[in-house]
């Protein structure tokens, strides 16, 4: 467990220990209010029907407000009715404010689940190397044996690093996962202590049997992220472990310890979801640091054996392919960053915005989030998704393949409250659950259109939940 995750264990333990006192205490004096309204009651006894009435009235919210603090989300949080619905879940009870209403699974793991290119199957990955899959049944993750293992050596920096995957392979997709650290003291690796492993299918321009695509990356800190920057790739051949270079010739730079430079290449999914032999990769090879230490970014193409920078200074290490070669990114602006499309040579600017990102906007995926009024706006397009009541300071958020759900969590007002909100794109309704773990929550993404997961962190480990958003109808 590193340093941030032990923090952030540390603090949900005490956020925990607060609010449970801070609940005890508040419920302590609803009920003594409520004791008062009963004795006021009494007295009042020989009044007539229409004031005892009254009473009764007063009494009931006083007991609402005690059962609200009890266990029942923040009522400003709903909308004007509930959405009505069937849950995937047949046995599920009636919809309400509480999360359990929409939860399917919660399963309690010591590494958090990550997911692999089958959506309903993810991965846990430990120091020492072992891989476990887990497949989503419909009603809980389930472990699963893998298709094979893939046992090869890579030489990198001179130094021969014994590589173990297992894999899936599923109606012609692959996907696989493998990790070395240092705690596995493999024989005479000295200048890397982590590198995270990946096969998968070459893109399609690249195809051919017997062949799949090895990426790596070096940087454990980004171990749990859902958009990985791989800084190398291999054609690997299946049938006797024979790699070359899907880049590059070997002739990069290093960085000051040997190793390879991370700024070199950064590859992304999304870049090598393309179809063109024009792959698209960003890279800061040669650009130095500004004033705070940042290097500049720019895009660049494969083309043959060479790599052509196509466009510079981007932000986020983002670049989406698009037809024809042509592609979205982001860039930084004075005011705030801007998104754009590059046709042709020329860009052509599609959103403006004037916060930062990260500060301002959160970005998912393709998509960016307004932290101020909550719409979501698509990177590479001028689609807008204005959600409904939206009351919330989102940390994480996802959108459903076909963009019908949307799906955020985040605090109130109130830093320990926290809510997981379900928004239905097509019929405008929405609910917003108030979740009792108060740990940041992780990794929101969704299984498929009617199903999003994620992550928290507990005392006994992380909790991986799955709620069911096809109940807001």
């Amino acid at each position: 467990m590193t340093e941030q995750e032990k923090k952030a264990k540390k603090e949900a333990a005490a956020r925990e220990k607060a609010e449970a006192k801070a609940k005890k205490a508040e419920e302590k004096k609803l009920k003594a209010e409520a004791k008062k309204e009963l004795q006021e009651e009494k007295k009042n006894e020989t009044k007539n029907t229409s004031d005892w009435k009254k009473n009764i009235v007063t009494i009931v919210l006083v007991v609402l407000a005690v059962a609200a603090l009890i266990g029942v989300a923040v009522l400003k949080f709903a909308p004007a009715k509930l959405p009505g619905g069937t849950a995937q879940n047949p046995e599920a009870g009636p919809l309400t404010t509480e999360l359990s209403s929409v939860v399917l699974s919660k399963k309690i793991t010591k590494i958090p689940l990550m997911p692999t290119d089958i959506p309903t199957i993810s991965y846990t990955a430990d120091a020492a190397g072992n891989i476990v899959y887990y497949e989503w049944n419909g009603k809980e993750y389930v472990e699963i044996e893998p298709t094979g293992n893939m046992d090869y050596t890579l030489t990198l920096s001179g130094q021969k690093i014994a590589v173990h995957i297992p894999y899936i392979e599923r109606d012609g997709v692959l996907t696989g996962f493998g990790l070395f650290t240092a705690d596995q003291n493999q024989e005479n690796v000295y200048i890397y202590n982590f590198i995270m492993f990946k096969v998968q299918n070459l893109p399609e321009a690249f195809k051919k049997d017997g062949y799949c695509l090895l990426l790596m990356h070096t940087d454990k800190t980004k171990a749990y992220t859902l958009d990985p920057v791989w800084e190398q790739g291999f054609i690997l051949n299946r049938s006797n472990g024979e790699m070359q270079d899907f880049l590059n010739d070997r002739s990069q730079m290093v960085s000051q310890d040997g190793g390879i430079r991370r700024a070199q290449y950064k590859i992304t999914e999304r870049a090598l979801q393309s179809d063109s032999a024009n792959l698209l990769f960003c890279s800061s090879r040669d650009n130095e640091p500004d004033a705070e230490g940042v290097r500049r970014t720019d895009v660049y193409k494969k083309d043959g054996r060479k790599d052509v920078m196509v466009l510079q200074d981007v932000l986020d290490d983002y670049v989406k392919p698009l037809s024809n070669d042509s592609f979205a990114f982001m860039r930084k602006a004075e005011d705030g960053f801007y998104t754009a499309e590059f046709k042709n040579g020329e860009e052509q600017k599609l959103y403006s915005f004037k916060r930062p990102l990260g500060a301002g906007y959160l970005r998912s995926g393709d998509y960016l989030l307004d932290k101020e009024d909550g719409k979501i706006y698509t990177t590479y397009n001028t689609n807008v998704i204005e959600t409904k009541g939206f009351r919330l300071n989102p940390q994480v958020f996802a959108v459903s393949p076909k963009e019908k759900h949307v799906v955020m969590a985040g605090t109130s007002a109130n830093a320990f409250d926290y809510y997981i909100y379900i928004y239905n794109a097509d019929s405008e309704q929405f609910l917003s659950f108030k979740d009792e773990n108060y740990a940041p929550h992780y990794n929101l993404r969704f299984i498929d259109e009617k199903t999003a997961t994620y992550y928290a962190m507990k005392l006994d480990g992380y909790e991986n939940v799955v709620v069911d958003v096809s109940r807001i109808k």
